[in-house]
């Protein structure tokens, strides 16, 4: 199995890399232009994998990790699931609900523009249609609007199984692409912030935490490709797979998160800084689709 990602795909992460740079920089992460979903669907990046696009999923984790690393719209992910196992065109947002498809209340995260909701019932996917005036207002993830459905209205679950592994895959990628967001602030920011007239970046003990960024970064990311190319090559053992990225993009973007605030001191804890928005998204992401302890243990029937 070849994780060296080919040519083609490393021409579209870089015009990946180049347009969130300049039409999605995070630092507007708390206020995208409204104009900014029909361009990430121009982009192709809604349906990567859909049926008609021919494209793996080895490709669209490469970019979704860049795209995590802007803190892209959490739509994506739940649009792209939806236009890859469902008959559902157009937006579709991403939804949080209890371990049971009905009842309890449902947490909708990003759903301006969605007419359905996309999320994890159990172990499968399953999506509900939504009120077409559901507004959404600043939740944990200040970059995500949240609305809630109370009581949650009847989910009906997807047919095939992958579809589980698709969102936990691509949550993994955003989840991965947090966790370079957090480790580049803090290496940026060491470089430029003197103290005793050097860089801070300059005294070891600020060395040893953003190499430790380096590496949970690196990892994570070794995991995610290797997760992705078992689910295009039908492997047996993909559902661990994707289960240990999830794992590993977890606990890389929360532990980057905490490590980057550190990183900025004082500053570190300001609204007005953006070290914070990593970590709240990391968080964010670690209840979308969480790796299963069975799995990862090997317990699973």
């Amino acid at each position: 199995m070849d994780l060296t990602p080919d040519t083609e795909q490393l021409a579209l992460l870089t015009a990946t890399a180049d347009w969130c740079r300049d039409n999605m920089p995070l630092d507007q992460a708390r206020a995208r232009p409204a104009g900014l979903w029909a361009e990430l669907d121009a982009m192709g990046w809604t349906a990567m994998t859909a049926p008609d696009m021919g494209l793996t999923h080895a490709t669209e984790a490469l970019v979704f990790a860049e795209l995590g690393r802007h803190l892209a719209p959490v739509g994506l992910i739940a649009t792209a699931v939806a236009a890859r196992w469902s008959e559902h065109p157009g937006k579709t947002a991403l939804a949080l609900l209890d371990s049971h498809v009905a009842g309890g209340r449902v947490r909708v995260y990003d759903p301006v523009g969605a007419d359905r909701a996309l999320g994890l019932a159990g172990h499968l996917v399953a999506t509900t249609p939504l009120p077409s005036d559901l507004g959404g207002a600043p939740g944990l993830d200040p970059s995500a609007p949240l609305a809630h459905l109370d009581p949650a209205p009847p989910f009906t679950a997807l047919g095939d199984p992958r579809a589980g592994l698709h969102l936990q895959l691509l949550t993994a990628a955003f989840a991965v692409g947090c966790a370079d967001a957090a480790r580049d602030m803090a290496a940026d920011y060491a470089k430029v912030r003197e103290q005793f007239d050097r860089p801070i970046g300059w005294f070891q003990a600020l060395k040893h935490i953003c190499a430790d960024m380096a590496v949970r970064s690196a990892v994570a990311r070794s995991q995610l490709y290797y997760a992705a190319a078992a689910l295009d090559a039908g492997d047996a053992e993909a559902a661990f797979h994707a289960a240990a990225a999830m794992r590993l993009a977890d606990q890389a973007a929360i532990e980057n998160g905490r490590a980057n605030i550190q990183v900025h001191g004082g500053i570190g804890m300001t609204d007005e800084a953006y070290p914070h928005l990593c970590l709240k998204r990391a968080h964010l992401l670690s209840f979308v689709a969480p790796a299963r302890r069975d799995i990862i243990l090997g317990e699973a029937a």
